[in-house]
């Protein structure tokens, strides 16, 4: 079986050196190079076989080339798998690597000895993210979920579900909001069908005439109003 072909993109030339001696212990993984910048990066990935790269964020400074590398590569090399490592753990920088870069891991470097595991896992076509990763990365695209259905309700939807969540009954919502009272039920239908876009695995969402009590639940659970 031939080893797998790794090759180091990190600037910090201690923590490269260490990576490299730590990974050259492993008789599956074959170093076929490092290098410190962008540059040096894109010229070995003409000359030598890479099967997995492993690539900090800031290669000079803080300018985020080594994101900038990762999503050049997508274009020009399709099926280099690429794997973050990076000190910076921010949730925007993880999911720009994640998205637009399509790295197949982002793993801290505090967390570095899990880097072989990490490697054999991409290698054979596993997408687990590391436990260093994977939190913020979740918590970034439920957030994300969140506020796109928000965005998604008009101002007098929100003012019509908090009036409902007030226990207010149709005909007074329409005589506080100035609207007729089959107003106020047509706009509730439109949420109704805006979360069932969402949730069409709901049951009470298959209910073709909206139920109040289960969309103040939802209107709850999923934080809209907040």
């Amino acid at each position: 079986m031939q080893p797998i072909q790794v090759f180091v993109c990190d600037d910090d030339p201690l923590f490269r050196e260490l990576i490299v001696d730590y990974l050259s212990r492993e008789p599956d993984l074959f170093i076929s190079g490092s290098a410190a910048y962008k540059y040096q990066l894109l010229k070995a990935i003409e000359e030598i076989p890479i099967d997995i790269l492993l690539l900090d964020i800031n290669l000079t400074g803080n300018n985020y080339d080594g994101l900038e590398a990762a999503i050049e590569l997508q274009s020009t090399e399709p099926n280099l798998k690429i794997i973050v490592l990076s000190s910076l753990d921010e949730e925007e920088v993880m999911t720009h690597a994640i998205a637009y870069g399509r790295v197949s891991n982002y793993i801290t470097k505090a967390h570095y000895r899990d880097i072989p595991d990490a490697i054999r896992g991409v290698a054979e076509g596993k997408g687990n993210l590391h436990h260093s990763s994977a939190g913020k990365l979740m918590r970034r695209v439920a957030s994300s979920y969140e506020e796109e259905l928000k965005r998604k309700l008009t101002p007098l939807q929100k003012e019509i579900l908090r009036y409902l969540q007030q226990g207010k009954s149709s005909s007074e919502i329409a005589e506080l909001l100035f609207y007729n009272e089959q107003s106020i039920n047509n706009e509730l239908c439109k949420i109704t069908k805006l979360i069932k876009g969402k949730f069409p695995y709901l049951e009470w969402l298959r209910i073709k005439k909206h139920n109040r009590q289960h969309l103040l639940e939802m209107t709850i659970q999923l934080r809209l109003l907040e």
